[in-house]
């Protein structure tokens, strides 16, 4: 089966202006995203990702190369449907409420009004924004125009999503939400290809990382294998004090350097999870 997002030599330069010399915003990529598959891009700010998630939504022209989704061309119409981009900028139309900005999303689509109706409603109770419906976008905090985003891209259940910074601005609730939701849509087949700087929540979330640097690659692949080094850790639980200090011992007389002993601790994302969610009035902020 052809990978959902193909790119073969895929560049992008930008012409100078006066003294200013061309810049190359992105150097040949060939890079292959499958159906089910989550892809992060990292990388410092002006690296490349967001150019190249323009150039897959067929709002950036290539300079060379080519880049294929689904088998066809990123501006070709046929995607339209099929393959949604979540942008980082503002939201346009913010004197709207998120389910008129939904349903101007939808018609733009060419969606049934039933059908498109019906998933925005389901949507927006998903991702927590039936309680301001009535209000105006333009109110809405950082975190719920995020999710609203979000929503929009999801309307018309696409094959391919590109993502932007899909959780910049969002809680630790919002967050994982956003996440469960990316999970599901890859475990039904969806191809995912998202830039961020949350470096936690990539490693909790993707199958494989693109690092870009000055529009070229620097490191590609599974976490797992980037990861890795070559030395070796015995992690114990169970045993009491006495124990422990004769293990030490043991792995002394090996050859082992015992570098510490201390109390397992988890990260602060988890932290949140386990405390659940926070009762409605503490989170006024996010409304």
């Amino acid at each position: 089966m052809a990978p959902a997002i193909s790119t073969r030599q895929l560049s992008v330069t930008f012409p100078g202006r006066g003294r200013r010399p061309a810049v190359s915003a992105l150097l040949p990529l060939d890079l292959d995203v499958d159906g089910g598959r989550i892809v992060a891009v990292l990388g410092p700010n002006g690296s490349g990702k967001t150019t190249l998630l323009r150039v897959l939504a067929g709002l950036q022209r290539a300079t060379s190369g080519t880049a294929t989704l689904l088998g066809q061309r990123p501006d070709s119409r046929a995607l339209r449907r099929r393959v949604a981009f979540q942008s980082e900028a503002e939201l346009p139309l913010q004197t709207l409420s998120a389910p008129e900005f939904l349903a101007f999303v939808g018609a733009e689509l060419d969606l049934p009004n039933a059908e498109s109706d019906r998933r925005a409603a389901a949507l927006l109770d998903r991702l927590e924004l039936t309680h301001a419906r009535r209000r105006r976008v333009r109110t809405f905090s950082t975190g719920m125009k995020k999710r609203l985003a979000l929503a929009a891209a999801l309307l018309s259940d696409p094959e391919v999503l590109l993502l932007d910074e899909p959780t910049a601005g969002l809680d630790p609730f919002g967050t994982q939400a956003v996440m469960t939701i990316l999970r599901e849509r890859a475990a039904g087949g969806t191809a995912i290809l998202m830039a961020s700087h949350h470096l936690l929540e990539v490693e909790e979330i993707s199958d494989e990382v693109l690092l870009l640097h000055g529009g070229a690659v620097r490191a590609r692949g599974p976490l797992a294998e980037l990861l890795a080094t070559d030395e070796r850790a015995l992690v114990v639980r169970g045993l009491d004090a006495d124990a422990m200090v004769a293990l030490a011992d043991d792995a002394r007389r090996r050859g082992g350097e015992v570098v510490r002993v201390e109390r397992p601790r988890d990260h602060l994302f988890a932290l949140f999870r386990r405390l659940g969610r926070a009762p409605e009035g503490d989170r006024e902020a996010d409304r």
